[in-house]
């Protein structure tokens, strides 16, 4: 209830309450005053009438000590003069007059008592006892219509004359004697006062007093709801329609301040943040079109290295080719060599033939040097390719390292931008999504670009392996190259110099041995380069698919920087 209250009744509510309560508590008081003076009166003159008859009581006791009235033995034979000589008695008739006369009640209730007038009622009897148990000195009760003062009765030497020892024995009146002591109460003056009087006139003062305060209530809440409209409610108006163009997007304009209290303050700071709005906006303005360029570049890029990708694949498909052919040279080789072992076996173990064996390692050898030499064009060509390779594969880690740059920036650019729009506070948070989703792609784009930079590292460290491990293929094809001239020429020497047939045969047989094991060695490195290669061509596959990952980041980052320059362009600054 209290928070769909308008703004204006709430002021107005709260300025009220305080001097609402002020005149209300003012109005009670002030009731209560002629409430306490009415009764407070009443109760003075009932006061007056239980002193009146006490002294007229003690009067009448001093004056029978002193002699001046006749004892009360004297009168025994007159019970109406002794009556009326009784002190007590006195006091009660001078009391009661008076009473009647002022318009009070007077009574004089007690136990047991001789008139049947005195017999106390339900409420007198209760008082009675609470005398009697205990040295109260008076008790005043206020009803609704009328007020009850009560005064203990103590007995006095004199009451004992009627009320004393013995008890039982009739007294000089006729009456049969309690056998009270003195100090003794047994009895109360009352006094009763009406209060109609009195409440009628408590409720005039209780009216004129409501008409008075809400006289004053009126024109107090008049005065303060025309301040508060023209101090309070029209500047908070004024900064409420401001809000609400700035909300709309209109950030031109601002309020005119010619207050310095706290309004004046408010809209003050409301002009220094539509400032800092349109400083803003502008910024991210200028910053979605350098995204809007840096997401063009960055697509253009990520084409170039699609591109690049696929070349690198269609390289190493041609490395693996030719490493699978120089394979299969090497085995050739491997084959040519284990048959000049055995012809070499043959030489030594049949002298007679060393002729026709010497004619057909001749002709071994000229095929061992056609397919030595052959060997040797062939891994020339692979280390020519594979590092070609290895160029390609630098400058991809150039476009790589372009990529990671490109999406650095790209990222500080979404970290201002969602800085900026924290700063904007709600209405920035439109800005804030779109830039956790550029910041998300940037970061997306530089993984894929890390991913990319890994392999293509491990790409030139193959293609380094491969370049060395060719290398050393060409050597040892080199070194059978010398080996088999050293046996051509060897097999020249065998016609001329017959003597040395065994020591070249079995240097021959050495070579061809140690030309195996190299063969062999080479063979095994041809199947890694073919592995390498393999693994090339397969990172390759994963450069071109990161490729076109990163192709289509950049298209969804081009996206998002339309998204964000058409979200700025709706700002009016």
């Amino acid at each position: 209830m209290w928070a769909r209250l308008s703004l204006k009744w709430k002021i107005l509510l709260i300025t009220g309450c305080g001097p609402l309560v002020l005149a209300l508590v003012m109005a009670w008081m002030h009731v209560r005053d002629v409430t306490d003076a009415a009764i407070g009166g009443k109760l003075k003159e009932s006061r007056s009438v239980v002193m009146m008859a006490e002294s007229v009581r003690e009067d009448m006791a001093h004056k029978h000590k002193l002699g001046v009235l006749r004892p009360l033995d004297e009168l025994k034979d007159d019970p109406a003069t002794l009556l009326q000589s009784v002190p007590i008695v006195s006091a009660m008739n001078t009391a009661a007059a008076r009473a009647a006369e002022a318009g009070y009640e007077f009574r004089v209730p007690k136990e047991s008592p001789r008139n049947p007038k005195n017999a106390p009622n339900d409420l007198e009897r209760k008082v009675l006892a609470e005398f009697s148990s205990s040295n109260l000195q008076e008790k005043v009760i206020v009803e609704k219509d009328r007020l009850l003062y009560f005064k203990p009765i103590r007995l006095s030497e004199d009451c004992l004359y009627c009320h004393g020892d013995p008890r039982g024995e009739k007294d000089p009146t006729g009456g049969v004697k309690e056998g009270w002591k003195a100090g003794e109460v047994h009895g109360a003056f009352v006094v009763i006062s009406s209060l109609k009087e009195t409440n009628a006139s408590i409720l005039a003062s209780e009216l004129t007093v409501g008409a008075v305060t809400m006289g004053i209530l009126l024109l107090v809440g008049a005065v303060s709801w025309l301040q508060i409209r023209a101090s309070v409610l029209r500047p908070l108006r004024e900064a409420g329609d401001y809000l609400e163009r700035l909300a709309d997007g209109d950030m031109t304009g601002e309020l005119a301040v010619s207050r310095k209290d706290e309004l004046g303050d408010m809209q003050g700071h409301l002009n220094h943040m539509a400032t800092n709005l349109r400083v803003i906006v502008r910024d991210i303005t200028e910053r979605a079109r350098v995204l809007l360029g840096s997401s063009a570049e960055l697509e253009t890029m990520s084409d170039g290295l699609l591109r690049s990708a696929e070349e690198l694949s269609a390289k190493s498909n041609t490395v693996a080719t030719a490493s699978e052919e120089m394979n299969a040279n090497m085995n050739s080789v491997a084959a040519a060599m284990e048959q000049a072992s055995t012809n070499v076996g043959t030489v030594a173990t049949a002298a007679e033939e060393m002729s026709a064996t010497i004619h057909e390692i001749a002709g071994n050898t000229d095929k061992t040097r056609e397919v030595t030499r052959r060997a040797v064009a062939k891994a020339s060509s692979a280390s020519q390719r594979v590092d070609q390779l290895g160029v390609a594969a630098r400058e991809i880690g150039k476009v790589t390292e372009t990529i990671t740059a490109i999406s650095s920036q790209t990222n500080l650019l979404a970290l201002n931008a969602t800085i900026e729009a924290a700063r904007a506070g709600e209405a920035g948070r439109g800005f804030a999504v779109v830039a956790n989703e550029i910041k998300e792609l940037a970061n997306q784009t530089a993984s894929a670009t890390e991913e990319i930079r890994e392999r293509i590292a491990g790409i030139q460290s193959s293609t380094t392996a491969t370049i060395e491990e060719i290398g050393q293929v060409m050597a040892v094809i080199e070194e059978v190259s010398a080996f088999v001239s050293t046996i051509a020429a060897a097999v020249e020497q065998q016609s001329s110099a017959t003597r040395d047939i065994a020591e070249n045969v079995g240097q021959a047989s050495m070579g061809i041995q140690e030309v195996n094991e190299n063969v062999s060695q080479a063979s095994v490195v041809t199947g890694e380069i073919a592995k390498d290669i393999v693994q090339v061509s397969t990172a390759s596959g994963h450069i071109s698919t990161s490729s076109t990952e990163l192709k289509r980041s950049s298209e969804n980052l081009s996206m998002l920087a339309g998204a964000l320059e058409g979200l700025v362009k709706k700002f009016k600054v």
